[in-house]
């Protein structure tokens, strides 16, 4: 195989956050082949001849540090991987290293959690060891692995998504196959498909209407291609809903049909035949006409009795979608119009899903307690100096005011020129699926479309978004081009030669490196001086280093927290921090969502080639730094005259933040959590008062309720609105499992309340309700209860994980080993240099990490690779994988179908003849993006 070489920019100036460090932004930019993935996949010489050359221009940001050239041999590079959220892998992958394991009997489906992610591979025929050109190293070099079966309890309301990650429209340069997969749904006993999903996009998903036990099979249709299955929470609502019940169904609902029946639409110029077979059924029609649908009959063909391993009769499962795919290919027919079943028709629920809910760090931060006071303002404007922001985003529509692309370099602006007036985002790589769509993410915490039925929320409902554009392709940009968009966001002279109508309010700005700018620290005290409050990120390094512009004199630095109110593990600290927000922690699924415990905001998905708007989880002081801007926006719509002085002599006094820390400011959280409620209030009284409503503000201590073994718990609910009568309290709940009783109230209902839950009758898994408190005056507030019925499901272990040393100087992999089932892993015998640290999985054996629907990582984050200078034993490298997913989560049409987060890693390819730290007949995998 040829080699593949990673083209690098490095910058002194890159993206903070995503799960990123001070050094982020580092993206590779290979060429593409022009074949497409069918073509590479007829060519096994094809797919091995692929080559990408690229440059390696490192920047200032690197980490400092000489190698002696000291020739001692047996240096060993160590660390652990951890697994961001719940993942769960495909018994049966392709990759030798998964184990032995089949999911191939629906009789003995492999049994999973019902809130979870499967990473999976599915193929229609054997992979004929395409790209290892060695079967011993592939599971499925000469059999097929067509039907992958999952036993799961599933609630009414929950949605079943898949993303065919290798669809043959996605056209993958860098994947060796291609394949069209489709999802069915069983009874736990077989028989027809209750729901099927038959598309031949990259997408399938259904929404289950009845609670009961369940098998799920992903079905190869054609082709080979690996999957990223989820199964979604149940979407929790307050309103009456007999088919939210959790309790068991007497019968399943079933989109049924007429076995052996087709109605099948003929094109007009189609000559109509009267006999025909597909897919080995026998088609006959009794109208040969293209007036209209007509019957069509298909008599299956004969074949032997299939067993399953467990020697019973496969054919209850397998029947009803064999003629369902008979339907599907007869659709595909140049001659055919459509066809589909001739379905027993059953009215169907479609749930308004909102992501809302997954976005608990708003509740961290109080933020649902200051939107009864406000909701913001659109006279208020935040400037987002970032990538630029997706314009045509759906949940930013009628959000932002006019801005300006300030990249002066043409090179790496990716639209073609410099400097211009059009901040739209076309994405920071070249490579579908692998822009991180930061600004974007960014803009959408400070002000998405809220309380629109759609998306996620921002932090002020009302407030609009300056875009301005100064990170192009692979995140590089200028010191020079912050300081102009900064001077225009303050309606300062720059060097566009305009102003904006209106100057921005506050600047957010979740980028940096760690080197100081006179001339920058100048232009923001210019800006601050104009009125304008500067909030920017402290930094993803863990350390308690400078960070620019987040440690310059006016600017209010930024660190990050973990949902648990911790210092998360990335974040910078030190005496330069203001404020702590939160922002994620990618690692853990703390509230049981199914989702790693990032920040959920606005994003684009373009794996198509065509963007689209979408919504992704990210972590770092990127993301803790819009909720801090947010909140600053919602004190300015309540007092339009607020200074950046009287908002730092808020925070020194600890007036709008909470103190999570040591008494006192301290180098972790500053001057502690921002608190959304307080700084609201605080705002009231510096406007002289009047500005917000007298309104009460319900708030429960704790914020939710999670059930593990027990039945019973109590929390207290207070008015925390000092200025505002009592209200009087009624309480409700979403779900029949749910009770709840005042143990120790008021009058007016304020005080203690028991909430007990009642598990009998209750399919296993996760469950999620509320109960509302209903003030008679002011908003209600709702409480999210949690609770497991059942054994957890066991887990399997992640998909085996590759670690890659890669040499900056040489840009080739110098070394690979497969991580242990515990995370833990070790290379040896590593020269002295200069390394990258990256790792994924393969789990379809075509050599490649990091691409979608694998696992990938790099040290120390998930956005750039710090660059190590080892010259001797180096361990306590840990870093995050998590699995790369191009899910359009976009609800516009039938609900949500997903979040999953997308930020894949650097592109590049092993050397075949470099040394690998291990045997040298092993197949060696490069880095795609």
């Amino acid at each position: 195989m040829y080699k593949r070489y990673l083209h690098t920019i490095v910058t002194a100036l890159l993206l903070v956050g995503c799960g990123g460090t001070g050094n982020e932004g580092d993206t590779m930019n290979p060429e593409t082949s022009d074949q497409t993935p069918v073509e590479q996949c007829e060519s096994s010489s094809t797919f091995s001849a692929l080559k990408v050359f690229g440059t390696a221009l490192i920047g200032a940001t690197l980490l400092s540090g000489c190698s002696d050239e000291s020739t001692d041999e047996g240096i060993s590079v160590s660390g652990t991987l951890f697994t961001a959220g719940k993942t769960v892998l495909d018994y049966d992958v392709n990759d030798v290293q998964g184990g032995t394991l089949s999911n191939d009997d629906p009789f003995d489906a492999q049994a999973v959690p019902n809130v979870v992610t499967i990473q999976g591979f599915a193929s229609e025929r054997p992979t004929n060891a395409l790209a290892t050109q060695d079967a011993s190293f592939e599971r499925f070099a000469n059999v097929n692995d067509r039907s992958d079966y999952y036993a799961v309890s599933l609630q009414a309301g929950q949605r079943v998504v898949m993303n065919v990650v290798d669809n043959f429209d996605n056209n993958n340069p860098d994947s060796a196959y291609a394949g069209d997969l489709d999802l069915y749904l069983y009874a736990s006993t077989g028989g027809q498909p209750i729901k099927s999903s038959r598309r031949t996009t990259n997408t399938e998903d259904f929404t289950i209407e009845l609670p009961g036990d369940y098998i799920l099979e992903v079905y190869a249709d054609s082709g080979i291609s690996k999957y990223v299955l989820q199964i979604l929470p149940a979407r929790n609502s307050i309103l009456s809903d007999s088919s939210k019940s959790g309790r068991i169904a007497s019968r399943h609902a079933s989109e049924s049909f007429v076995p052996g029946e087709a109605i099948v639409r003929w094109k007009d110029s189609a000559v109509v035949p009267s006999a025909a077979t597909v897919n080995g059924y026998k088609m006959a029609s009794s109208v040969a006409t293209s007036e209209h649908p007509v019957k069509v009959t298909l008599e299956q063909p004969a074949k032997m009795q299939s067993l399953s391993a467990s020697g019973r009769d496969l054919s209850v499962f397998t029947d009803g979608r064999d003629t369902l795919s008979a339907i599907k290919a007869l659709g595909q027919r140049d001659d055919v119009e459509y066809a589909e079943p001739n379905y027993i028709r059953k009215a169907l629920i479609s749930p308004d899903d909102s992501l809302y809910r997954q976005q608990y760090h708003y509740a961290d931060i109080r933020l649902p307690q200051a939107w009864d006071l406000s909701t913001g303002s659109s006279d208020v404007v935040v400037a987002v100096i970032d990538s630029g922001v997706f314009l045509n985003h759906s949940d930013l529509s009628g959000k932002l005011t006019a801005g300006y692309d300030f990249i002066s370099d043409a090179s790496v602006s990716r639209d073609g020129d410099g400097i211009d007036s059009n901040p739209d985002d076309p994405g920071d790589s070249n490579q579908r699926g692998a822009s991180s769509w930061h600004g974007t993410h960014v803009s959408g915490t400070v002000a998405a479309a809220t309380n629109n039925g759609r998306g996620t929320a921002g932090a002020g409902w009302d407030t609009r978004v300056m875009p301005l554009r100064v990170l192009g392709l692979n995140g590089e940009g200028s010191t020079y081009d912050v300081m102009q968009a900064v001077r225009y966001a303050a309606r300062l002279s720059n060097d566009s030669g305009t102003l904006p109508t209106t100057r921005a309010d506050i600047i957010n700005l979740s980028l940096g490196s760690s080197f100081r700018s006179t001339a920058e620290q100048e232009t923001i005290r210019a800006a601050r001086n104009q009125g304008v409050i500067i909030v920017a990120a402290a930094g993803n390094s863990s350390t308690d280093e400078a960070f620019y512009p987040a440690s310059y004199d006016g600017v209010i630095s930024v660190s990050a927290t973990a949902p648990d109110d911790t210092l998360a593990y990335y974040s910078n600290f030190g005496s330069k921090i203001d404020v702590a927000a939160p922002g994620g922690d990618m690692r853990s699924d703390t509230n049981l969502d199914g989702q790693a415990d990032g920040v959920l905001s606005t994003s684009v998905d373009d794996s198509s080639g065509t963007r689209t708007s979408a919504y992704t989880l990210q972590q770092g002081t990127s993301m803790a730094t819009p909720h801090v801007a947010g909140v600053l926006a919602l004190m300015r719509a309540v007092d339009p005259t607020l200074t950046p002085d009287e908002v730092d002599s808020l925070l020194a006094n600890g007036l709008i933040t909470d103190d999570i820390g040591p008494s006192g400011r301290d180098d972790s959280f500053g001057h502690g959590l921002i608190n959304a409620l307080k700084a609201v209030q605080q705002a009231n009284n510096l406007a002289g008062g009047g500005s917000v409503p007298a309104t009460p503000v319900l708030e429960s201590d704790p914020a939710e309720l999670q059930f593990d073994d027990g039945s019973s718990l109590t929390l207290v609910v207070d008015n925390v609105n000092d200025e505002a009568d009592d209200p009087v309290i009624t309480t409700s709940t979403s779900d029949d499992w749910i009770s709840v009783n005042a143990s120790d109230v008021d009058a007016n209902g304020l005080g203690e309340y028991r909430v007990t839950i009642d598990r009998s009758d209750l399919v296993d898994g996760i469950y999620e309700g509320m109960v509302r408190f209903t003030p008679d005056v002011g908003n209600g507030l709702d409480v999210t209860v949690t609770m497991r019925v059942g054994d957890a499901v066991a887990i399997v272990d992640a998909a085996p994980q590759y670690v890659l040393l890669e040499d900056v100087n040489t840009l080739e992999i110098a070394a690979e080993t497969l991580a242990n089932p515990d995370g833990t892993y070790e290379i040896t015998g590593v020269e002295p240099g200069e390394y990258r640290v990256i790792a994924g999985s393969d789990i379809d054996v075509d050599l490649y990490i990091c691409q979608n629907g694998e696992t990938c990582g790099g040290y120390p984050d998930a956005v750039s690779e710090e660059i190590l200078t080892i010259e001797e034993d180096v361990s306590g490298i840990d870093f995050v994988v998590s699995l790369v997913s191009g899910i359009n989560v976009s609800d516009e049409e039938g609900g949500i179908l997903g979040v999953l987060r997308s930020t894949p890693e650097e592109q590049g390819a092993p050397d075949p003849e470099a040394n690998t730290g291990e045997d040298s007949d092993k197949p060696q995998r490069a880095v795609s993006q």
